[in-house]
């Protein structure tokens, strides 16, 4: 592999790097769920282009620990306004447990300068002419002369990205109305690989349901 194959791959390197964090508190009830969480459905607040990623992810880890989740919406369309008592109704008759509240605040994706990588290749002559003389084992070299020649390349700047999103969650049982649940935390993420909105929503779900399961609110058995 020559020099300048390794220097392209250096610069895609970071270019690509990055790596994403997470933080979060969460806190449980005293007393745990009357019986065991199987079926939540999920309601979203969240930018446009971010919530149906979320939504995807939190069926995915809800589907992880044995519960199956649907969107709010799905039972609940935003076609009417719903009293307390009709809410109530729609979630028993489909067996529905708990009702899972998620808001995220996300600041997007953020672009920095982070320099300008240069690629080049120079082609030309050379001409030299010199004296070497040598006093025991020590030799003297000296050269004078000419070189011409030409150098072409690119400049390409290179930017680095990163974008933080924070989020609010909160799971309400169904037959009391209780918080079970609440929860907050953040998700940093860098590096052009791990800011689009898939990795930030299946970050955002894992640590959530990580959270659930530590404090035992799902995962439990009848």
């Amino acid at each position: 592999m020559n020099k300048r194959m390794l220097a392209v791959l250096g610069a895609a390197g970071l270019l690509l790097s990055g790596c994403i964090t997470t933080s979060m508190q969460g806190y449980a009830d005293r007393d745990l769920p009357a019986r065991p969480i199987k079926h939540i459905v999920t309601y979203v607040v969240a930018p446009v282009a971010l919530a149906p990623s979320l939504q995807t992810s939190i069926a995915e880890e809800a589907s992880k620990n044995g519960i199956s989740s649907e969107d709010a919406y799905a039972i609940l369309p935003p076609t009417r306004t719903y009293t307390d008592a009709d809410i109530r109704k729609v979630l028993n008759e489909n067996g529905v447990d708990a009702v899972l509240i998620v808001n995220v605040g996300d600041g997007g994706v953020v672009k920095e300068y982070a320099g300008t990588f240069f690629q080049g290749q120079y082609s030309g002559t050379s001409d030299a002419n010199g004296t070497m003389t040598r006093s025991g084992n020590v030799a003297n070299l000296t050269l004078s002369g000419s070189s011409s020649g030409t150098m072409t390349g690119t400049a390409t700047p290179i930017n680095r990205y990163s974008r933080q999103t924070t989020f609010n969650a909160r799971l309400i049982e169904v037959t009391s109305g209780r918080n079970l649940w609440v929860g907050s935390g953040q998700v940093n993420a860098g590096g052009k690989l791990f800011v689009g909105n898939g990795a930030n929503a299946s970050q955002t779900a894992t640590v959530i349901f990580q959270d659930l399961r530590t404090k035992k609110v799902v995962g439990q058995t009848s």
